[in-house]
């Protein structure tokens, strides 16, 4: 798998007067970190994808059950995943930030991740 490579803000990564090609893990990485970013609908060449944050991950008390099959869902589905190793979702209501880390076997690899997510 590879990818136009973005840079921390999400901006296309540009080296000298080239764009730059993420391949691997790394593309696997970046493809999971913009699915999990996509609010349900957002994209208007098919709204049936990404996740339902207004519908069921932003509101008072989100069941903790149905976020964890939801993310579970996006990162199981994402192209290049082959499993879960190892799956954690924290929902601090202080500071109310929802941090989502696992690690994943994927065909290029293994893959670490860990992100705020909106």
């Amino acid at each position: 798998m590879s990818d136009l490579a973005l840079d921390t803000d999400g901006d296309l990564l540009i080296s000298g007067s080239d764009l730059v090609l993420t391949t691997g893990v790394d593309a696997i990485r970046q493809h999971l970190s913009q699915r999990l970013k996509t609010f349900y609908g957002e994209w208007f060449l098919n709204a049936e994808i990404g996740i339902p944050y207004f519908q069921q991950v932003l509101r008072k008390n989100p069941d903790p059950a149905i976020l964890d099959s939801i993310f579970k869902r996006e990162v199981i589905n994402t192209q290049g995943i082959l499993r879960l190793t190892e799956f954690s979702l924290d929902l601090n209501a202080g500071t109310r930030e929802l941090t989502l880390s696992f690690k994943a076997l994927c065909e290029e690899g293994v893959i670490e991740f860990s992100e705020v997510l909106p």
